[in-house]
């Protein structure tokens, strides 16, 4: 089916943002289509090793899907989230705790069959994997590597919004391996050199999945991506929850321009009772939730909300296609989509997004957004190809 601050890589991956390249041991480090050689010492090598023994959990049940990726069944509270120290003492309403996912009519397809109950899966972190952030992080002069987006923000003065929904189509994009490309729903509160952020959606990221297939992420962070924050499960911060569905899931059904369309229905919104800001795809499955003790500021909600798409350029400054690499044109089976956006007030009722909306076209010369305000859906997208900087 379905700016923010621009990310520190070096977050992704705390723990390895000490590293130093040198010249000892040789690897080749696969980012999409191509690959980087990277030579590590001794010290280093022994170094990732204790990380990985970190990061990857003891597990019940371990799944290979037909794309190579593999998936431990971690039990609930030995998950990487639980490793944050202001989640040592973090337990979850029994309502909420993982159990078997019931039988669904959805185009959202996993190809892993589920975790036992009581554990949840949790993607296995590579050797290769850390190396890779550890090889984006490093400082470049180049003059390309730089976001950009094209969609629409909401922006109430004096408003809070505890919630967001929408459905966004899926697409395959093409990009290099130092380029990604994403659609998104992305909340914030607070100004962005200090912003409380959570963004979700799917995207196509060599320097991240290793691979060019299209995959979900989720994206937090608690200070303008300063010192907090990162991907799906790579650092301490997102609990994950259904037994099934893994916030990092790759998409099995695409898109086709002109042709069937493949969208996701999704959902971030808050838990009254907890402050937790949960992840709900498809209406009933629960993904799992950014815990309140992560953010200062959205507990008491977002001022800031965008739908829409993002991309990032490679150093060489040229940009990738962004969804169906059309430019938008109102017809939503030839480029991407948001439909059904509402946002949620205060007295948790929902809305639709109207005039209030501002349009973001960060490149005119390579994207565009237009917002049908009588049907409710943003059509964002664009070949890329060009430099914007």
């Amino acid at each position: 089916m379905a700016p923010f601050s621009v990310l520190k890589i070096g977050r992704i991956i705390p723990l390895v943002v000490g590293l130093i390249l040198a010249y000892h041991v040789v690897m080749q480090v696969e980012g999409g289509s191509a690959a980087t050689s990277v030579r590590l010492t001794e010290e280093e090598e022994l170094e990732l090793e204790r990380q990985l023994n970190i990061l990857n959990k003891p597990p019940i049940k371990t799944m290979h899907t037909r794309r190579g990726v593999i998936y431990d069944c971690i039990e609930f509270y030995k998950q990487p989230a639980f490793d944050h120290p202001l989640l040592k003492n973090h337990t979850i309403l029994k309502k909420d705790e993982a159990t078997p996912t019931t039988t669904l009519h959805t185009t959202l397809t996993s190809e892993i069959e589920g975790c036992p109950e009581g554990t949840v899966p949790i993607r296995r972190t590579t050797k290769e994997d850390l190396i890779r952030a550890k090889y984006l992080s490093a400082p470049s002069n180049a003059p390309g590597d730089h976001e950009y987006r094209a969609g629409i923000s909401l922006q109430i003065q004096g408003e809070r919004f505890f919630g967001t929904h929408g459905i966004a189509n899926v697409w395959q994009p093409k990009v290099n391996p130092d380029q990604f490309t994403a659609a998104e729903t992305a909340i914030r509160a607070g100004h962005i050199e200090e912003a409380n952020e959570i963004r979700f959606g799917w995207m196509v990221y060599p320097g991240l999945y290793g691979d060019n297939l299209t995959s979900m992420f989720g994206y937090w962070t608690g200070d303008g991506s300063h010192q907090t924050g990162c991907y799906n499960t790579l650092c301490p911060g997102f609990v994950q929850v259904d037994p099934k569905y893994p916030i990092d899931m790759y998409f099995v059904d695409i898109s086709v321009t002109g042709g069937t369309q493949y969208a996701l229905r999704l959902e971030i919104s808050m838990e009254r009772e907890t402050g937790h800001w949960w992840l709900t795809l498809e209406e009933k499955i629960k993904i799992g939730y950014w815990p309140s003790n992560l953010f200062k500021l959205l507990g008491l909600g977002a001022d800031y909300i965008y739908w829409g798409g993002r991309v990032k350029s490679g150093k060489d400054g040229i940009t990738p296609v962004m969804a169906s690499g059309n430019l938008p044109d109102r017809w939503p089976d030839t480029t991407g989509y948001y439909a059904e956006l509402q946002y949620k007030k205060n007295d948790d009722t929902m809305m639709i997004p109207s005039n209030e909306v501002q349009f973001i076209v960060d490149c005119k010369e390579s994207y565009n957004a237009l917002w049908d305000n009588e049907h409710t859906i943003l059509h964002f997208g664009g070949p890329g190809g060009g430099n914007c900087a």
